[in-house]
Parts: C-alpha cells; structure tokens; sequence
C-alpha cells in the first residue's frame, strides 16, 4: 500500500516513533541514509564522484549517512556543509562526527559558495549532487547562501538526488515556499515512508519517486497517513 502524509503527519510520526515505539531517531536515520546511498549507487554510473550537500537538520543527517555508506562502496563523496559545525545537534551532530572520525572530505559552506565551484570545475557531467538541505518542515522560503546553493545545483547539469523532499518545496502544496529557482529541480526523489501530499503538483521538482521504508511501524503509517 502506498501511503501519503502531510508535513503534520510526519512531523507526528517521528514524534510516536520514538516516544511510543521507542525507535531512536538514529535508527531511523541510519535506515533512511541508507536508502538514499542505494539510490544514489543507482544513479551514480560506474561509482562516478558524489556531492552532498548537507543542512544541518534530520535532511542533512540522513545525507550524512548516506555519505558514510558511498564511501564504504567504494564511492569518492564530498560533503558540503550549510551551515558552521557547533549548528548541527542531536542526530545530525552525531552523523557529522562519524563522518569526521572516518576523514570523509567535509567542508562548510561558504559566501559565494566557492567550495561548491571548486568541486564542479572538476566534476564530469555524470557527477551526482544529493541535496540533503532542507526537509519536509522548511517553513520559510530558503534564503542567503542556502538560496545561493540550491540555484548553483540547478544550473550546474548535474543530475540531483532529493533526500526526502526536493529543498525549497512545500511537502503540502507541492508549490515552491519561497521563488521558484530556490527550489532543487532533481532527477529523482527518496520520500520515505511514503509519498507526499504536494508530490501529485510537484513532478517537476521530484523527478521520479522512490519509497524508501526506515523502519517506522506500519501500524503507525496505516493511523498517519491522509485519509
């Protein structure tokens, strides 16, 4: 069965996850980066470089995660941080000090993005992004460098691997929360648990559509999702 939530829904779902069921919001991680490294494994033709772009909410953890995974496959990752170190907390804290601990490449983002422009002048066409930015409760349109990096994605060719939810896109309405070119045009698109009430608006931010399950009762998905 295909579920569909709203952000409300989600939101509620990863609140009972842990406090009812008692599953760490590690775990669930752990399973949702996992899912988004198999897809990228997919995409990436023969474990061609990869990008991640990483905020410093649950999105950019899963991407963390994703990251350490690529690497164990044999994949060469870089990972872009939005936002300084001390920012990312809980979760994503812990993700971003694995990574570090494994020396994966990990810079901060910068004004002007320079460490973005430096990893495309010697990227190849093929070279996939996965944004892992901004999630489903972004309530606000993306703005500054977050703005800045998301319209350098777009027009960078290269093809983009959403984490959840294209960045910049409202999980409700499927339109942009802010302009339109802040929004992360991808190829495809990992949603997980099911898909999204704005997806059915929203094909040309989320390319295909890829359900990844993280582990969530089903219980809980069947009592969540829109009626």
């Amino acid at each position: 069965m295909a579920f569909i939530f709203s952000r409300a829904g989600l939101r509620e779902l990863d609140r009972r996850a842990v406090e009812e069921y008692r599953i760490p919001i590690l775990v669930l991680m752990e399973n949702a980066g996992r899912a988004v490294a198999q897809a990228a494994l997919r995409l990436a033709k023969a474990r061609r470089p990869v990008l991640i772009l990483a905020g410093p909410g649950n999105n950019g953890g899963d991407g963390l995660v994703a990251a350490r995974h690529l690497h164990n496959a044999g994949v060469n990752v870089t990972v872009l941080l939005l936002a300084q170190r001390e920012q990312y907390k809980d979760a994503g804290a812990t993700q971003l000090a694995i990574v570090e601990a494994m020396k994966l490449p990990v810079e901060t983002l910068t004004g002007g993005h320079a460490e973005m422009r430096d990893w495309l002048v010697d990227s190849q066409p093929e070279d996939l992004i996965i944004d892992a930015l901004f999630g489903t409760g972004l309530a606000r349109p993306p703005e500054g460098l977050g703005a800045e990096v998301i319209r350098a994605a777009n027009a960078s060719g290269h093809p983009i691997l959403a984490v959840d939810i294209p960045s910049g896109l409202d999980c409700d309405t499927g339109l942009a929360v802010g302009a339109a070119d802040t929004v992360i045009r991808a190829v495809e698109t990992v949603s997980f648990c099911g898909g999204k009430k704005g997806f059915a608006e929203a094909h040309t931010y989320t390319g295909r559509v890829a359900i990844a399950e993280i582990g969530a009762p089903v219980e809980l998905l069947r009592e969540l999702a829109c009626r």
